[in-house]
């Protein structure tokens, strides 16, 4: 049950992205959700998600592989993935993904959200 709904919330991410429509992005992540991506500097809140993902550029695209996901309590779900963000040259930075999701008023929503070096194999 945690895998899916981790998947259900990971396919929305990854449509936002692949359409390049960060709003639809944002729609998974809570008003407050502490966002780390590829800056150095993490972000505080939902725009501040979709200020991010609107400055990737176009083209860019996300395939990603579920690793693992837990209830932690009732209303937490911690998910990892493997992602590899495929940019329109071609280029592909491979990357780990954690998200926290916290479920709020009946909604699965990411609270915390952290990117990572994936090791090279």
């Amino acid at each position: 049950m945690s895998e899916r709904i981790f998947a259900d919330v990971l396919a929305v991410w990854k449509h936002g992205i692949d359409v390049h429509d960060p709003a639809e992005v944002g729609t998974v992540f809570a008003e407050d959700a502490l966002f780390q991506g590829a800056h150095p500097e993490p972000t505080r809140g939902r725009a501040s998600v979709v200020e991010y993902y609107d400055g990737q550029p176009a083209g860019l695209r996300v395939d990603y592989e579920i690793i693992d996901a837990r209830r932690s309590a009732d209303d937490v779900i911690a998910g990892y993935a493997a992602a590899d963000f495929t940019y329109a040259d071609g280029e592909v930075a491979r990357r780990h993904v954690t998200m926290v999701l916290e479920r709020r008023d009946g909604r699965w929503l990411v609270g915390h959200y952290h990117v990572s070096l994936k090791p090279t194999e």
